[in-house]
C-alpha cells in the first residue's frame, strides 16, 4: 500500500484569491504565528472553527486547504512547484500566482 501524507495548501489558496497571510490574521483574528504554522504545515491539529474562519476568507472548502495524497503525488507537486519557482527567478510574471513550495504535514511521533 502506497503511503499518503496530508498535505497544507494555505499557500496555493491565498494565491487563487489574491489574498495574503495578513488577510487572513485580519479577518479571522488568529496570530499570524499559528497562520504562519498552518500554512507552513507545521501543525498536528486544526480547530473546525479555524478551519471554518480560513475557508469563509477565502471561500473555499477545508477540502481545498487541506489534501491527502500518495506519495507520487507529492514528489510530482514538489517537481511542478519547483519549476514554478525556477520560471519565477527567470521573471516569468505569469507564475507570479502559483504556489512554489509543498508544505505536507509531519504526523510522526517524535
Amino acid at each position: 500500500m502506497a503511503n499518503h501524507y496530508l498535505i497544507m495548501e494555505l499557500e496555493t489558496m491565498l494565491l487563487e484569491a489574491g489574498k495574503s497571510s495578513s488577510d487572513i490574521i485580519r479577518a479571522t483574528g488568529h496570530t499570524a504565528a499559528n497562520i504562519s504554522k498552518l500554512k507552513n504545515g507545521k501543525v498536528r491539529a486544526i480547530r473546525f472553527k479555524t478551519l471554518l474562519d480560513i475557508c469563509e476568507e477565502l471561500n473555499c472548502q477545508p477540502g481545498d486547504i487541506i489534501k491527502c495524497v500518495t506519495e507520487e503525488e507529492l514528489e510530482a507537486l514538489a517537481v511542478e512547484r519547483a519549476r514554478n519557482a525556477v520560471e519565477r527567478m527567470k521573471g516569468d510574471s505569469s507564475k507570479l500566482n502559483l504556489p512554489t513550495n509543498v508544505y505536507a504535514v509531519d504526523l510522526s511521533d517524535e
